[in-house]
């Protein structure tokens, strides 16, 4: 095991060649920035989903309290508010790294 080690660093005392760092390329960067904002668009839209669905089951259980009807009615419209936002946000984002990619934006085709 020793002799290995050493047999490794004679290779770089005699000037042998180092490995080659692989460089980040622009699509690399915009491919895990899309990623990331990916998760995290998923994320928010099973978080409106939920709370669609407790302003739903609030809504029902409301039984006939006109206040918790109306703060039902405020959950569940906020909550389609924000499903609606984070899927255009979604679309938007695939929009433009598509275009970053094919470097048009006519070239930019929105796929899921």
């Amino acid at each position: 095991m020793f002799n290995l080690i050493g047999k490794a660093l004679a290779q770089a005392a005699s000037g042998g060649a180092a490995p080659a760092i692989p460089a980040v390329t622009n699509l690399q960067f915009a491919g895990a920035v899309q990623w990331i904002i990916n998760i995290a668009l998923f994320t928010g839209g099973g978080i409106a989903v939920i709370y669609l669905i407790y302003g739903g089951i609030t809504y029902v259980t409301a039984g006939g309290d006109q206040e918790k009807a109306t703060q039902a009615r405020t959950i569940i419209v906020n909550a389609i508010i924000g499903v609606i936002i984070i899927a255009l946000a979604l679309v938007m984002v695939k929009w433009v790294t598509g275009a970053i990619r094919t470097g048009t934006s006519a070239g930019a085709a929105v796929t899921f």
